[in-house]
């Protein structure tokens, strides 16, 4: 039985509803991708990702460059990591990103900036992320992550490429690259498609914005300035 993975998970729950008053706070990472280990434990996929919706909670545990200090490491940008958050959250999973310090434990400019940069991006967009689920389709467009171990390529988004999440009858359309035209359209969110549209809301800009709904889908009026750097996030409310 030692061998088990239930047992050692048995292990770490005891001790975590000991440490929190009888509640567990533990969770079980398992790297098997056998769905028994579901009933114990939380998949981990290493550098890499799933390519659909899981009806599981799932997580990806990756690192901003290497996985410890190297002064000649070239991290990722923080629209990268942006990039495979949203693209991950969409599909039901979680990011674990590992940020290396340096010898003295302190972290040097590259990583404060893009912990900075992400800060500021979910100051803005982040109640598209936080306390959301998958929508009924995680996304539209033709981009596609690199499904490959321990490979994590930046994906060369397109303008009709969107990921999708939702909470309390909203659901909520990030678009991975931001259109110069002042218009954009959500295949997905088409009449017949999706619920009736009430509002549109882009997180970052005040007040709601103009849309149609339609058989061809959901077209919106853009600010004239998006609100944030990269991947703008629209919250689309049901009636």
């Amino acid at each position: 039985m030692k061998d088990q993975p239930g047992y050692q998970f048995q292990i770490e729950h005891n001790t975590s509803a000991r440490l929190h008053g009888d509640v567990n706070q533990a969770v079980y990472a398992q790297k098997d991708r056998n769905a028994e280990v579901y009933t114990v434990g939380v998949l981990d996929i290493e550098r890499s990702q799933l390519p659909g919706i899981s009806p599981h909670i799932w997580q990806t545990d990756t690192s901003v460059g290497d996985w410890f200090y190297n002064v000649r490491d070239v991290y990722k940008t923080p629209r990268h990591v942006a990039d495979m958050l949203i693209d991950i959250v969409s599909k039901n999973g979680n990011l674990l990103l590992n940020v290396p310090q340096k010898p003295d434990g302190t972290l040097d400019d590259e990583c404060t900036y893009l912990l900075q940069s992400l800060g500021a991006w979910l100051r803005t967009n982040g109640e598209g992320i936080y306390g959301t689920r998958p929508w009924t389709v995680f996304g539209e467009g033709p981009s596609q992550v690199f499904i490959k171990h321990f490979q994590e390529d930046a994906v060369p988004w397109t303008i009709e490429d969107f990921r999708f999440t939702q909470k309390d009858r909203q659901v909520y359309a990030f678009q991975m690259k931001w259109p110069e035209g002042g218009k954009t359209v959500i295949r997905s969110l088409g009449r017949g498609q999706a619920p009736e549209v009430k509002s549109v809301t882009v997180l970052g800009h005040e007040g709601p914005v103009r849309f149609e709904q339609t058989g061809r889908g959901l077209a919106i009026d853009l600010p004239e300035q998006k609100p944030c750097e990269f991947d703008q996030c629209y919250r689309i409310t049901f009636a």
